[in-house]
């Protein structure tokens, strides 16, 4: 398993977390509530975020991937297009059969979509600039509850420790589990695969219980008294407020155009 977080040497890089958090909270905040069909509105949204994305230096092959988790909410939406409100315009399939479109609804669905997938992009590059010690510190300055920061860290740490056990269970499984003629497998039915299946959650359901009071003794051991240990984290610096003051402005200015130009 992977960070989220590129090393890279980019002005996106350089800003402060807090900075960085609050304008895609607000980007994705004003994305949402824009108007479906502004148009306008969501060119110029995705013209900002093709800037940060070349200014941060990530690739814009390896935001565009990433944002192909925006087609669960794609799916979601295709519906509005066959059952949205009137009016109705038939389109004729091979002169066998017509299917009623919602114009309204065709417009909303692609909105949706495009509202999916800017949002996903922001959070990338979100995550993918600054690391996950630094976004959970600029959290914190933010006044985020410390304990609700102390279960998202203490989840994620420990989720890279629960791949390496699901990594040692599938290697175990495949060192018992000979290929011969092809793809069969020894024993390869598909109630035994399912017993194997099972086994394995319960495998991984005690060893993570074990693992997890092993980190914890080892945390006790470090000095760990129940609050997040952090580091020093500067003020915000007055050019910092000046450039979240410019980016909320330019958003603002944004959603504006969408009120005049959607519907």
């Amino acid at each position: 398993m992977l960070e989220l977080y590129r090393e890279r040497y980019s002005v996106i890089h350089a800003l402060d977390a807090r900075v960085k958090i609050l304008f895609t909270l607000a980007f994705i905040l004003t994305l949402n509530l824009t108007p479906a069909a502004a148009w306008p509105a969501f060119l110029l949204y995705l013209s900002l975020i093709l800037s940060i994305t070349l200014l941060s230096r990530l690739g814009w092959m390896y935001v565009f991937k990433r944002s192909l988790l925006a087609l669960p909410f794609v799916l979601s939406a295709i519906p509005l297009i066959f059952w949205g409100p009137q009016p109705f315009i038939q389109m004729n399939i091979g002169k066998v059969f017509s299917i009623p479109i919602s114009s309204t609804g065709l417009a909303r669905c692609i909105s949706i979509m495009i509202k999916a997938w800017l949002s996903i992009q922001a959070a990338i590059l979100l995550t993918g600039t600054t690391s996950f010690i630094r976004v959970m510190s600029g959290f914190r300055k933010l006044g985020v509850p410390n304990m609700l920061i102390a279960i998202i860290e203490l989840m994620w740490r420990y989720l890279f420790i629960l791949v390496d056990e699901v990594i040692r269970l599938i290697r175990a499984r495949n060192s018992r589990s000979s290929v011969f003629n092809g793809n069969h497998h020894a024993g390869g039915s598909v109630l035994w695969r399912g017993k194997v299946t099972g086994n394995m959650a319960g495998s991984l359901f005690l060893r993570s219980i074990e693992q997890s009071e092993r980190v914890y003794d080892a945390m006790l051991s470090r000095g760990f008294n129940g609050e997040p240990m952090d580091e020093p984290y500067p003020d915000f610096s007055s050019s910092d407020r000046w450039l979240l003051a410019g980016l909320l402005l330019v958003l603002f200015f944004i959603y504006l155009i969408g009120l005049l130009t959607g519907r």
